[in-house]
């Protein structure tokens, strides 16, 4: 992944803005810390250069030791209002709503006795 300085000077700016404005708080001992820029949704940015800072993403995640408890915390997140977007244990936002829609979806059935 291109680090910010090597975007188009918009894209630099959204970047760094998005960076110092994001809520998520990666864990302290996650393997993202040195790479926050990676796990952070830069508005406009282009597809192709998402889905390649979100893979480059995706394999820090896969080294990281506290993966399961990032992960959890993303999901149980996912539910609430304003979920920022980025990769979060592992998964990008459409991935944790897919998880949380397909829980919901199964717990509703258990409910119902199926």
């Amino acid at each position: 992944m291109p680090d910010p300085s090597d975007l188009p000077s918009t894209l630099q700016d959204v970047a760094e803005t998005a960076l110092r404005s994001s809520a998520w708080i990666p864990p302290a001992t996650g393997a993202c810390r040195s790479e926050l820029r990676l796990f952070l949704d830069i508005p406009e940015e282009p597809a192709v250069a998402r889905i390649g800072r979100e893979e480059d993403a995706k394999r820090i995640c896969a080294r990281c030791a506290v993966l399961v408890e990032c992960r959890d915390e993303a999901l149980a997140a996912t539910d609430a209002e304003g979920e920022a977007a980025g990769v979060r244990g592992g998964l990008t936002l459409e991935e944790r709503r897919a998880i949380a829609r397909r829980r919901r979806r199964r717990g509703g059935r258990r409910a119902a006795g199926r």
